[in-house]
């Protein structure tokens, strides 16, 4: 029996301006029929319309987001402020905190299989066989993740199997060191990283806690999105620089790809 995939995903009023559209028209166009959306929007409601596609106000949906942000507005430490003044988006706590309380807040919240998050900076750009999310997250797997060798995975792109369980042992836990402000124990503060210690730390303590590295056979890769079996129908533009120029760049590529979006310069 096939099971049932939600994909969520959150964006600002500029992320729309920027990417987000585009994203909601192309989940439209290239995802299965089947697959249904959870888009949270701070600031304006998206224009775009589809009937898989629920719409929902992030600090409305999410008080415990607005007061996490409230708490922290005049700490400039926790908002990405390292010591000698420059910017570091490993310690941006309230700049990640928004995707943590939506992925979050609908993990607990909805009735599906299968939960898969997905940066609004990515263009689906073929259409998605229903087979790849079952190849993504397999059977008796609670979470799949882009794994990288030496450093924190790549969360763009995250799969959750809601009725594992633990899975709402899992959430909570994240959700819980924001609330009371643990998150800061940590040495770095920006979802990826905490993603990884929470992964490892139930992975340890539980013997039916499995996971999935979906990049585990690719070539080793610091964009492992693209270079999976995902990069044969979407691409993260990941950073700054791969917006600005509107997709990844070529040697970002560890493999050779034969899809049409590709070849195209």
């Amino acid at each position: 029996m096939s099971r049932n995939f939600t994909v969520v995903t959150t964006f600002n009023e500029q992320g729309l301006a920027a990417y987000g559209e585009r994203f909601l028209a192309a989940f439209d166009q290239h995802w299965p029929a089947e697959v249904t959306l959870y888009a949270y929007h701070e600031g304006k409601r998206p224009d775009f319309q589809s009937s898989r596609i629920t719409y929902l106000d992030l600090e409305a949906s999410c008080p415990d987001l607005v007061a996490f942000k409230a708490r922290h507005r005049h700490d400039a430490k926790t908002q990405g402020t390292l010591e000698d003044g420059d910017y570091g988006y490993r310690m941006d706590a309230v700049r990640f905190a928004h995707k943590i309380f939506a992925l979050t807040h609908c993990g607990l919240a909805i009735v599906a299989d299968v939960l898969f998050w997905l940066d609004a900076d990515t263009i689906t750009f073929a259409d998605v066989p229903l087979s790849v999310l079952d190849q993504v997250l397999p059977e008796g797997v609670y979470t799949s993740y882009l794994g990288r060798p030496h450093t924190y995975s790549e969360c763009g792109f995250v799969g959750y199997a809601l009725s594992h369980p633990h899975h709402r042992e899992f959430m909570e836990f994240w959700r819980q060191l924001y609330l009371d402000d643990s998150l800061f124990e940590l040495p770095e503060w920006h979802d990826s990283f905490v993603y990884d210690v929470i992964r490892k730390t139930f992975e340890d303590k539980l013997a039916d806690f499995k996971t999935h590295n979906i990049a585990a056979n690719d070539p080793p890769s610091d964009h492992p999105f693209i270079n999976s079996v995902l990069g044969q129908y979407m691409d993260h533009l990941k950073g700054d620089s791969r917006k600005e120029a509107g997709k990844s760049f070529e040697d970002d590529l560890m493999q050779k790809r034969d899809e049409e979006y590709w070849k195209e310069s």
